[in-house]
């Protein structure tokens, strides 16, 4: 009996909208054309790629109401919260890549690998840690298909002094893709 019950809570689990549970958590995805056009950097990349059912992003940094969000060294200006809440931001932002490329998150099948780099100050070595934000989220949002293969890295310095950036692959299902954006097709 008790099986049963849990078998059902996962399927109901299952049921629910990934764009549900963001609302839920209380959080939105920045509109990455958006963000792409108010922060020109003339950086040369795009937004994605796929390569049959998988969808390689470039890395992304935390945004929170179209501005960066939590800058600085962690373990030095930032605090390991600080840095965990900056890897969730910057998971928002991959997962706006997502969506516009896909249309609709719940196509992801699975998170195949997350790369997380952290702007760590000298000694700093709970960067793990600090990249469980961007994991943490993945897991509440997907469930077990948010589980990624993942390495955290620490490093010194990110552009605009971010404190994290992430680069995240993902396995969907369908064949529409929209084409990518490209980063610089707005510099200055």
């Amino acid at each position: 009996m008790q099986d049963c019950a849990a078998e059902m809570y996962a399927a109901k689990e299952d049921d629910v909208i990934v764009e549900d549970k963001l609302k839920a958590l209380g959080l939105t995805l920045p509109d990455l054309d958006e963000q792409y056009r108010k922060n020109a950097s003339g950086a040369r990349f795009i937004s994605h790629y796929a390569v049959q059912n998988m969808l390689y992003l470039s890395g992304t940094t935390p945004f929170k109401d179209g501005e960066p969000f939590n800058t600085g060294v962690v373990g030095q200006d930032l605090t390991l919260e600080q840095g965990y809440d900056a890897a969730r931001y910057a998971t928002l932002t991959s997962l706006a890549a997502v969506k516009y490329a896909l249309g609709d998150l719940d196509r992801v099948q699975q998170v195949v690998q997350l790369i997380g780099f952290v702007n760590s100050a000298p000694g700093f070595s709970d960067q793990p840690r600090v990249i469980n934000g961007a994991t943490n989220l993945l897991v509440e949002l997907f469930g077990d298909r948010g589980k990624p293969t993942r390495a955290a890295i620490g490093c010194q310095g990110l552009a605009i002094n971010h404190s994290v950036e992430v680069v995240m692959t993902v396995l969907f299902s369908g064949s529409e893709v929209r084409a990518p954006l490209a980063r610089d097709q707005y510099a200055r």
